[in-house]
């Protein structure tokens, strides 16, 4: 999408991704999904649904209430056949959803106030602690690991050639794993250009590196960074 505009495009990935063995390593946690508890079931990203699903039967997923987070979740799980019953009514990001919950006083979503996360290890703590101020019992599912990709040093030497580089954030533990694994000196050109970031969130993250401006695009999907970049040239 961005290169008929005339920009020279740099992808590089700051994880790789692999399922993890639910039920040998949080046997725990999987039993009390399958206890007669309803809870919450919160998948927080298409790849918490493309793991969590594979290792979850359907029927046990089916006797629970769904929460997705943004409406790239909650299509996967359309897609996947399950119904998604809570989705924040506006926005992406844990702190919508922690806003919906809040905002259902009738108890409909989890009388018990109880909670299940499917995420990578370490993701996800803005959501659980919230959940947990607001009264919830809360226990995450660790459905996938994440582990730092391969650079691609060739491009990203190239960075340094260029006049103006636009970088495009759309995690926060992306920032932090690459800002510490890259070269210093690309490292420092990147914070010398502009950032564009998918939350106010990632954006107040983004100041502690010093970016020499920084942009807030109106989503994560594709065509919202897309319009945003679109904007800026």
């Amino acid at each position: 999408m961005l290169v008929p505009l005339g920009l020279q495009v740099v992808v590089q990935s700051a994880f790789d991704f692999q399922p993890r063995d639910v039920a040998s390593e949080q046997p725990a946690v999987l039993a009390g999904l399958e206890a007669n508890i309803p809870r919450l079931l919160i998948f927080t990203s298409p790849r918490a649904v493309k793991y969590g699903l594979e290792q979850l039967p359907l029927e046990l997923i089916r006797k629970h209430k769904i929460a997705a987070i943004g409406p790239s979740t909650a299509n996967a799980l359309s897609v996947a056949g399950v119904f998604v019953n809570v989705r924040p009514a506006s926005g992406f990001t844990s702190e919508a959803l922690l806003d919906s919950l809040d905002k259902d006083s009738s108890g409909f979503i989890s009388p018990q106030k109880s909670a299940v996360i499917l995420a990578a290890p370490g993701g996800r703590k803005k959501l659980e602690e919230g959940l947990s101020r607001m009264g919830w019992s809360v226990r995450t599912l660790m459905v996938y690991s994440r582990e730092n990709a391969e650079l691609d040093k060739q491009a990203l030497y190239g960075l340094g050639e260029a006049d103006n580089i636009l970088s495009v954030w759309t995690s926060g533990n992306a920032m932090k794993s690459l800002s510490q694994r890259l070269q210093p000196a690309t490292w420092f050109k990147i914070c010398g250009g502009e950032w564009l970031l998918i939350s106010p969130r990632l954006k107040r993250l983004a100041r502690a590196y010093g970016p020499a401006q920084v942009h807030l695009s109106p989503g994560p999907a594709n065509r919202e960074l897309f319009r945003a970049i679109r904007a800026l040239l």
